[in-house]
């Protein structure tokens, strides 16, 4: 009996389309999409974060796509290339520019410390690992792996198992001083790739510098604060913090924080940075209440409460609205709770 189906004919369209269906179901058991299981270290702050922050200035992609630094996992044997760590093997360029004072930095100190994770789908992991760089490292020249210490101080491993949108890995951070480069790495399972992450900590010390003096509010606006201090010699740059938490590098004398809170308390320092990176301790505090105010109050936020995309909250005298479905995460305005009057 012939069974050859004439050309054309509707039922051997079907089968056609039919045997396509089968062959991509099969492509996606073998090979799993990795595209979407992007993600990016949000505590501490990574460099890319804080350049789609816009804490860090001029990053390239990095400012819209922290969560897109991908290269291949295996790190010091495979993943990128030296020279090029930080930009997840050339993915943002821009990342690979190190000097001791091109990038701000986040106070940090030895001992435990929180690595939070923001990821946008927790597919199948294989480990996250993190690497810091060696005392006496250059950070005046590109990082390599001569510039860290190659065995993980902080590694877990999941074995094939799906992580939370919002992992958090606690780990026990080696004695440093001055300033140091942590390389955290999220290696996906069932597929070569990974997404890498560096963090610029300052961990204190070592700094022969005064700290800056005479920190003054020069001007208030509903939504900014102008600072200014006395020039400290021998400074190269200097490091502001807000309640803190780095939030911008100058090597001016001045800095204005912008996108604030109308009618809220923010407290100011301000660190020396030398020619090697390290930081002079902190200036005297400064507490500025921006102008405005709003006069709604949304009930107080609560860890224990799961919110969804458009509930209210007030943390610390602001008001936040949820982006999507939350517990836990205490509103920062970077995250997944935005300000709102």
């Amino acid at each position: 009996m012939n069974l050859a189906l004439p050309n054309g004919t509707l039922l051997q369209k079907l089968i056609a389309a039919c045997g396509m269906l089968l062959m991509l179901a099969l492509l996606t058991v073998l090979f799993p999409e990795t595209g979407s299981a992007h993600g990016y270290l949000d505590v501490p702050a990574s460099r890319a974060l804080l350049c789609k922050n816009n804490v860090n200035k001029d990053c390239g992609g990095a400012s819209y796509e922290p969560q897109s630094a991908e290269a291949g996992k295996g790190f010091p044997n495979g993943g990128p290339a030296d020279g090029h760590i930080a930009s997840a093997g050339n993915t943002f360029p821009k990342l690979d520019e190190q000097t001791s004072t091109r990038w701000s930095k986040v106070p940090m100190t030895s001992g435990p410390q929180a690595f939070k994770w923001q990821l946008n789908a927790a597919h199948a992991t294989t480990t996250f690992k993190y690497f810091i760089t060696k005392p006496g490292w250059n950070p005046n020249a590109p990082l390599t792996r001569a510039s860290f210490d190659l065995t993980p101080f902080c590694q877990v491993d999941l074995n094939g198992a799906s992580p939370s949108n919002y992992y958090t890995t606690n780990c026990n951070v080696p004695e440093r001083t001055g300033y140091h480069v942590i390389l955290a790495i999220w290696e996906v399972s069932g597929a070569p790739t990974a997404y890498v992450n560096v963090t610029d900590a300052d961990f204190g010390g070592g700094s022969a510098l005064p700290a800056p003096a005479n920190l003054a509010s020069t001007a208030v606006t509903d939504n900014s604060v102008s600072l200014s201090w006395a020039s400290v010699a021998g400074a190269a740059s200097y490091q502001v913090y807000r309640d803190n938490v780095a939030v911008g590098t100058t090597t001016s004398t001045s800095y204005t924080n912008t996108g604030l809170s109308s009618g809220t308390s923010y407290s100011f320092t301000v660190s020396a940075i030398d020619s090697s990176g390290k930081a002079s301790p902190s200036s005297s505090v400064v507490t500025v209440k921006t102008t405005g105010g709003s006069t709604t109050t949304y009930p107080a936020w609560s860890a224990t409460t799961v919110y969804v995309g458009g509930n209210k909250v007030s943390y610390n005298g602001v008001n936040y609205e949820a982006k999507w479905w939350t517990q836990g995460e205490t509103p920062t305005g970077t995250n997944v709770w935005k300000v709102i009057p």
